[in-house]
This record gives C-alpha cells, structure tokens and sequence, in this order.
C-alpha cells in the first residue's frame, strides 16, 4: 500500500478530468485510504472518519461530479475511471478503496478493472451493479423525482425507513439533511449524460476481486443492501462481514467510533486471511 508523508494540514485541490474537474482534499499520513461518498451526498459525510483516520493513515476524501465542489457532468463519464484519474494525479499506485453505498459500487467497480491498484476494500452499505432491486425501492427513488423541488425530494429521501435512526438523531440528521438538499439541487441542474460502469453485471464477477475485503451494514438498513451483503460475503471475496446493530444506511455518522476502530484494526492487522462475519 502506497504511504505518504505529510502534517495533519488539509490540502485542497482539484483534478482535471475529461469534461470537468474533481474536488479533494488530504489529510494526514501512512497509507494512503481515498473515500467514496454514498449518492446525493458529497465528501462531507466523511468527517468523523477523516478527523479520526487521519492521525495514522493518508485520508483523500474527494466529490464525486455533480457533488460538493466538483463540476457538473457535461458528458458521459466513468466513476471508476475518476477514481484512477485522482490516484494518477496523486501518483499513487497502490491503495485502499473505502466507499459508502453507491460508492461502494464504484468502489467494486474499481476493483474489478484496476485490480492492480488496489490493496484493500473497504465497504460500508454498498450498492452492487446487477442486483435486483426490490419494488419497495424502486418505488422509493421514483417518488423523490416525481416531485422536483429539492425540500420536498430531501424530505422524501429521509422518509424512507432504513434513514430511520440518523434522522431521530440531531447530531446526524442536520448535517444529512443539509448535505441531501445541496446534493439534490445540483443533481436537478445536471445535463442528460450516462454513467459508465465497466462491470454493468458485477454481480457475476465477484469471484474476480482479490483484494482483502471488509464489508460493513447496519442491521436496521434495508432489506437489498442486506440481499448483497449476504451476495458478497457467499461470494470467493476474502471478506470480513460486520453488521452494526441499531444502525441504518448511514452507519458512518451513527456509529462512527465503531466504523473508524473496524476500518483502522483491518488496516492495521495485515488485513483479512480467512472468511468471518459477526454482528456487533
């Protein structure tokens, strides 16, 4: 794994990438770890994971198009392929991959064309490209377009159930809340372009990735990202599988010393031999 030497100054930058630019900022030192935030989201939702990491690790934590800082897609792009534009720029060629939810797709993504570059897996909630999404949350996203105006789409978005516990806490549900509205109002200025994913089936790859793996989901989230929680720990993925009890989607600002201390130990342990799950 790559490691870099610096304070715990952040630094700001963007990357140039086809058709726009990419939002980051580094903290810290070691070996280096870039986060991928969940959709209508942007590198915010990182904060409790870089002021804790970043005392022992080189955290890069960036916005995604469309999210944050970054520009608005003006043409078809790859997430993945940003993902190796930021290491590139960065010149790293080795790390580990944390993403959160869609970024957790990306993150699998990744992996499966740049197996190379990555040392590790870190997944918390991910999505997976090929599964089979229920009626209930297809339902669900189809309701928050329906009605285009972001206070309206952010309150649907936070109604559905496995948001449940980070919206009853004021701690998590302000800085969620905030962060969605933000996210949603740059996503309805968007330019009808196409994500490219260059596994549109992961689901069958799986047996591909190599890197060790550490999969985290909370035990009140819904009931798909637990269908591939269980897809990918069956999988041949050497992975860890950790369910967080009494978290929802956003286990991250729920229980943010458990995710950190889980994500630090798996780093700092050689990483994964052998197939294990547990709940906590």
């Amino acid at each position: 794994m790559e490691s870099h030497d610096s304070s715990c100054t952040t630094h700001m930058r963007k990357v140039p990438v086809p058709g726009g630019e990419l939002y980051f900022e580094r903290t810290g030192s070691g070996c280096a770890l870039i986060f991928i935030h969940a959709g209508f989201a942007d590198r915010r939702e990182w904060a409790f994971q870089v002021a804790a990491l970043s005392k022992n690790f080189d955290i890069i934590v960036y916005d995604q198009r469309g999210a944050g800082n970054s520009s608005i897609p003006q043409s078809d792009f790859s997430t993945a392929a940003d993902v190796k534009a930021l290491m590139d720029y960065l010149n790293l060629r080795k790390v580990t991959i944390v993403g959160h939810s869609i970024g957790g797709t990306i993150a699998l993504d990744f992996a499966l064309q740049y197996p190379e570059s990555v040392s590790a897996l870190v997944l918390l909630a991910p999505g997976l490209n090929g599964h089979n999404w229920s009626k209930e949350y297809l339902e669900w996203m189809q309701s928050i377009w329906s009605d285009p105006r972001p206070d309206e789409m952010t309150r649907k978005f936070l109604e559905a159930p496995f948001y449940s516990v980070c919206v009853s806490e004021p701690r998590a549900r302000d800085k969620i809340e905030t962060m969605t509205r933000e996210s949603l109002e740059k996503a309805l200025s968007w330019k009808p372009v196409e994500v490219h994913w260059f596994f549109p089936q992961a689901i069958l790859k799986l047996a591909d990735i190599k890197a060790p793996t550490l999969l985290m989901f909370g035990g009140k989230d819904s009931q798909d990202i637990k269908e591939i929680a269980g897809q990918i720990g069956k999988s041949n993925i050497a992975v860890k599988t950790v369910e967080l009890a009494d978290t929802d989607h956003m286990l991250n600002f729920e229980k943010p010393h458990e995710v950190n201390s889980l994500i630090a130990e798996f780093l700092t342990d050689g990483h994964l031999i052998v197939k294990t799950s547990f709940r906590i």
